[in-house]
């Protein structure tokens, strides 16, 4: 199994890492980490290679994307109201803009030759993200999904693993075996398994006030997935119990050029807390992934190597 933990390269992130007086690679080594998960949310290859430490590497995810495929005009320019929006946001006001956007982002991860790619399941507006009243179902929102990954599958090489990462809104949350068995079963591509988010399962359920709640709340939706469980190849490590903001989280809606509040109000949702509570080693003995991912937040790389140490160290106990 190979631990890694999530790194992307914003304006600062490369100073940041700088300050701890160590290289990526001195990082990784004091941790004992195996490299990293490369978040790749663009379309070009970025400016220096990461190859040598990327393991994996996790697709650009649009979160809001049903209206265009079905080509519902009326309810996609309630959402974006101009055709410039629309092109910032997919590359063009068709599909077919937006397939070829698809396309650069993964081929912009595959020069970075990743073991697997990450690629989300989900459709939400910046409103339903607020209102928490789906337009679209799980079923429907993975039943399209499966249509346009296997538009752009041709990209990915057999030797590269795609792995479907669950979420807390409509799409792949894996509470019902068979919308994921269905899910799986129309994906044309052979090298696929599921990426297990616990931080993003455990948002399913507001209810939850504890770790050892959530543990075991993991536990028992892993339990219900059956034999379907052999699909979980990898898992984004977190805690989150954010019930309380989901129940109190304001009701006012921005705009989708509201970046930041949209922003600020996803990571109160998803809070990608360490895990301190010994007891997750039971996730672990009910699957067997490949590869560990350390997905948590951190004021800065110190801090996050503390948290990632003391993560770790649950899963050797």
């Amino acid at each position: 199994m190979k631990q890694l933990f999530n790194y992307c390269t914003v304006p600062g992130y490369e100073e940041a890492i700088r300050r701890t007086g160590k290289s990526l690679d001195e990082y990784l080594s004091m941790l004992g980490l195996d490299g990293i998960e490369l978040l790749v949310y663009r379309s070009e290859p970025y400016m220096r290679p990461f190859d040598k430490e990327t393991v994996g590497a996790h697709l650009r995810s649009w979160y809001c994307w049903y209206d265009l495929w079905k080509d519902n005009k009326e309810r996609l320019y309630q959402i974006f109201r101009t055709d410039e929006a629309l092109r910032d946001y997919y590359g063009g006001t068709q599909k077919r803009a937006w397939l070829l956007q698809i396309k650069r982002n993964i081929q912009a991860a595959l020069i970075e030759k990743p073991e697997y790619l990450v690629y989300r399941v989900e459709e939400v507006t910046p409103a339903e993200q607020y209102s928490w009243v789906f337009e679209r179902t799980d079923a429907e929102v993975m039943k399209m999904a499966t249509r346009v990954f296997n538009r752009v599958s041709a990209e990915v090489p057999e030797t590269v693993k795609v792995l479907f990462e669950n979420t807390w809104w409509p799409g792949l949350r894996l509470l019902d075996p068979k919308t994921v068995d269905d899910f799986l079963g129309r994906i044309k591509f052979d090298n696929i398994g599921l990426m297990l988010d616990t931080g993003h399962l455990l948002n399913t359920n507001p209810d939850l006030k504890s770790e050892r709640e959530g543990i075991d709340y993991i536990c028992q939706v892993l339990k219900n997935l059956g034999e379907m469980r052999k699909f979980i190849k990898g898992v984004h490590l977190s805690c989150s119990l954010s019930g309380e903001y989901q129940r109190q989280s304001p009701h006012m809606i921005p705009s989708l050029e509201n970046d930041a509040r949209l922003l600020s109000h996803v990571c109160n949702i998803d809070q990608h807390l360490p895990f301190t509570d010994p007891a997750v080693e039971k996730i672990f003995e009910l699957i067997s992934p490949e590869y560990v991912v350390h997905v948590l937040y951190y004021d800065d790389f110190n801090q996050l190597a503390v948290q990632i140490a003391n993560q770790k160290r649950l899963l050797l106990s």
